[in-house]
């Protein structure tokens, strides 16, 4: 538990004429580390198996077709029968009917995007009764179509009058001023374009209507209902899509799960070494699997194959695969979010397992709260099953928050008996507690540092890098307890406990150690923040309490505003209280714990076939 798994170097060499049922196996066994080959004198990369670029291309049809028919992986369970031919069969004839469908909406949007344009001039010309073909090339007229402001519009023909008596104006008010349609003599085209300049004249040049014979009236009804019959087969095309969709959906998500799978066994011979006749693979297998997995990996390769195999050794960077009970795994989340332990380094998820529900829960410490966050943390563990280890935690400090909240005597802020410590008006036993629990988390973690030191280094460095702290705080320990006359002791032996970590410390860290020395006491420190943020929740908890009950004793409606008061304050407060806890028993861990003795930065374990 504390440990990792025992690994074991293995060599796997044989002709290549059984590379691909090796390959199998060791997909099917799922317990093999690769450790990737990179080319140099000795041997090449090898080459992927000849189906990799046939599988390669199909995946990603299948992917294009699964995300064209917009195909959720949720609730999934086809069952391939027949493989890539099913595949193969199945995709280009959903393709050829996907592209039919996609191309009829691509062409129909186009004609509706049209549609619109042309059904935005007509309703720019629909108060007017003007026939359409009206608006083409003349050799004695010329037209204009534009806005002018409102406020010319009423003097707008006397003024043409005065230039010329041949002329039709047609105008309407719209939205962007006064519109008007004018046909002229060609003769006055010039003087007439310089007045309705002076008016503030912004032309409009129609791009879609040109062809178009009849009124804009007549015409817009047509086009209307062009454009109600086009948006309708686009309804039908969705439709016949979501159908796909529906029927195709499984069938998709299990070929391109089918595809991956075997497209990771085409392409694992480009993590071997390979010579034109033969293969290598290296990589790490859990000691306790090792007589199994050569058993079946002989058989598989026809006795043709050449295993070798050796305990890790010291300087091995070996693959590191965590060795933890159930109710503890969840808690390896947290190293997955850090770093993974070395392969000699005592495992920290157990430690974690204890500490941090104790954390959280004297942080957040309320029987109410507690129970109402695990209520909330398990139907969310129901809901989103992908993240249950990470609610499964949540759960166990909200478990602990109610234990916690027995010691507290807290239900929603209120004091429901009197309990061994009262966070409200107990602060300085509050604050002790906290600092003993900051002693001993620290003190753990720096026994944790020897024991890691000494298999690492030897017991000596051991005790003058890790050992040294402790002595530290014998010693000052020492000297506050003899001051205070708390023990009758001289302070002189205090001060020797002193100056011996000192030159323990400078033994085992150099300068460093010494420069450090005010940090082992900033760290103890750093835990009176359990005090201060489990203070700061039980007081916004019982100023929401009293305010609250401020109404209640105004009686009618204003019952109501203290429940929702209650309600809304207690909500929040709790929001605050799971962020400031969650986070806050995290820093103390990755920070003030940590720091003591985790190095950390291994790789993790991933065999080959267990994506």
């Amino acid at each position: 538990m504390l440990t990792p798994y025992q690994m074991s170097s293995v060599i796997i060499a044989g002709p290549i004429n059984v590379q691909e049922p090796i390959i199998k196996e060791l997909h099917s066994m799922k317990i093999l580390h690769i450790v990737e080959h990179s080319k140099n004198d000795l041997a090449d990369i090898g080459k992927p198996l000849e189906s990799a670029n046939r599988l390669s291309d199909l995946l990603v049809r299948v992917r294009a077709l699964a995300s064209a028919l917009g195909v959720k992986k949720e609730g999934t369970q086809f069952e391939l029968k027949k493989g890539m031919t099913e595949i193969e069969s199945i995709t280009k004839k959903l393709g050829e009917e996907l592209n039919k469908n996609l191309e009829e909406f691509k062409a129909i949007e186009e004609k509706l995007s049209k549609n619109q344009a042309v059904k935005g001039e007509l309703e720019i010309l629909d108060g007017m009764n003007i026939p359409l073909e009206h608006f083409t090339a003349y050799n004695s007229l010329a037209y204009f179509m534009g806005y002018i402001k409102s406020k010319y519009q009423p003097t707008i023909r006397q003024e043409l009058q005065k230039l010329t008596k041949n002329f039709m104006l047609f105008d309407s008010l719209t939205k962007k001023g006064s519109f008007v349609v004018l046909f002229v003599d060609s003769k006055f085209k010039e003087q007439i374009a310089g007045l309705l300049q002076h008016k503030g004249f912004s032309p409009i040049n129609f791009q879609y209507i040109s062809n178009l014979r009849g009124t804009a009236s007549s015409n817009s009804k047509k086009i209307e209902e062009e454009i109600s019959r086009l948006q309708k087969r686009n309804e039908e095309i969705k439709k016949n899509m979501e159908k796909l969709s529906q029927s195709h959906g499984g069938f998709l998500i299990a070929s391109e799960e089918f595809l991956k799978i075997q497209l990771e066994k085409a392409e694992a011979p480009l993590m071997f070494a390979a010579t034109q006749n033969s293969f290598l693979i290296k990589g790490w297998i859990p000691a306790d699997d090792l007589s199994k997995a050569i058993n079946r990996l002989n058989k598989a390769g026809r006795n043709k194959i050449f295993v070798n195999f050796e305990p890790a050794k010291k300087h091995d960077k070996v693959p590191v695969k965590l060795k933890n009970p159930k109710i503890v795994k969840p808690f390896e989340f947290f190293l997955d979010l850090y770093s993974t332990p070395g392969y000699s380094e005592i495992d920290p998820t157990f430690f974690v397992f204890l500490t941090f529900p104790i954390l959280f829960g004297i942080m957040l410490g309320d029987i109410g709260y507690g129970i109402l966050s695990g209520i909330i943390f398990l139907f969310l563990k129901i809901k989103m099953p992908k993240a249950k280890n990470f609610f499964s935690i949540l759960m166990l400090a909200s478990f602990a928050a109610v234990l916690f909240g027995f010691f507290f005597g807290e239900f929603f802020g209120y004091e429901i008996y009197h309990p061994i410590i009262s966070r409200e008006h107990d602060i300085m036993s509050l604050l002790y507690l906290t600092v003993a629990v900051g002693v001993i988390h620290v003190n753990i973690g720096l026994v944790l540092g020897f024991i890691n030191e000494m298999k690492s280094h030897g017991f000596m460095h051991a005790l003058y890098a890790k050992a040294s702290w402790i002595v530290l705080e014998a010693g000052i320990a020492l000297l506050a307890l003899s001051y205070l006359k708390i023990i009758l002791i001289s302070p002189i032996v205090g001060a020797a406990f002193l100056g011996l970590s000192i030159l323990m410390l400078l033994k085992g860290e150099g300068i460093k150690g010494i420069i450090e020395l005010p940090g082992i006491f900033t760290n103890i420190l750093s835990y009176a923040r359990l005090m201060a943020i489990g203070l700061s929740s039980v007081i916004l908890a019982v100023i929401i309490n009293e305010t609250a009950g401020e109404f209640f004793h105004k009686g009618g409606f204003m019952i109501l505003l203290g429940v929702f008061i209650l309600i809304i304050g207690h909500a929040i407060n709790l929001m605050l209280g799971l962020l400031g806890s969650f986070l806050h028993s995290l820093r103390l861990h990755y920070i003030e714990f940590f720091s003591k003795f985790f190095h950390g930065g291994a790789k993790k374990y991933q065999p080959f076939g267990a994506k």
